[in-house]
């Protein structure tokens, strides 16, 4: 690991936990109030049920059609083909506030490591660079509020998120933007992420190496070898 220069983290599942507390549906129907209050400071027929069906429901299809297309489609579609009918047309900055707030309640239920902090600091006090290369349906900033959220985020140099780029991993082109941001070869990048198809092979093929976070102790995929493999993040320390 001498060569390593950026130590790559995945997001969810990995460094921050999402699905904790209540139900997604719970936080996404509470997001919709927040969202609805909102949009009707600009239009105050918008209602809760229009919002829901004519919003969310057809930017909910959009969601589950990228895990086939594996890209990501712009919210601002969604909720301006929505906004048309009450003659609105919002902004992208209006846009990205909206969404803030329908993503409130994942962002004040985040989950992670208790030593998470201390963990990232450890790693840049042994002089690598911290990046995150990660799979997000949500515009860049709203994501990065949770890691603000987590208090981690002045310990991250760089973050290369799906959604601006429009495309998802397991695309290599997703790694390839994130080493080229950070000025390094794949040689001088360690991948940390609890997916062996989505995080730890496009990794490998590229020649970096691999921490496979395999925190839920699931069954390995033989043809997917990871270098190292650690049930807490804590444990990266054993490998750089």
């Amino acid at each position: 690991m001498n060569e390593v220069k950026v130590i790559f983290f995945d997001m969810g599942n990995t460094l921050l936990h999402f699905h904790y507390g209540a139900s997604d549906d719970e936080k996404d129907m509470q997001g919709l109030i927040y969202l609805t209050r909102y949009l009707k400071k600009f239009n105050e027929k918008i209602l809760f049920e229009d919002v829901k069906d004519g919003f969310y429901e057809c930017w909910m299809r959009g969601i589950n059609h990228r895990k086939i297309t594996l890209i990501e489609y712009p919210i601002e579609n969604f909720l301006n083909n929505f906004l048309e009918k009450y003659q609105l047309k919002f902004n992208l900055n209006q846009c990205i506030e909206a969404i803030n707030l329908f993503y409130t309640e994942y962002k004040e239920q985040v989950c992670f490591e208790s030593d998470l902090y201390n963990t990232l600091k450890l790693i840049k006090d042994k002089g690598y660079k911290i990046g995150i290369i990660s799979n997000t349906c949500y515009y860049d900033e709203v994501m990065k509020e949770c890691f603000k959220k987590a208090k981690i985020y002045d310990l991250i140099d760089s973050f290369t998120f799906s959604y601006s780029l429009k495309i998802c991993k397991p695309n290599k082109k997703i790694f390839i933007n994130a080493i080229e941001l950070m000025r390094i070869t794949p040689v001088e990048a360690v991948m940390v992420g609890d997916s062996l198809e989505c995080d730890i092979k496009p990794a490998l093929d590229l020649g970096m190496k691999t921490i496979w976070f395999n925190f839920n102790n699931n069954n390995s995929n033989e043809n997917i070898v990871a270098d190292f493999k650690i049930a807490c993040i804590a444990e990266v320390h054993d490998y750089i």
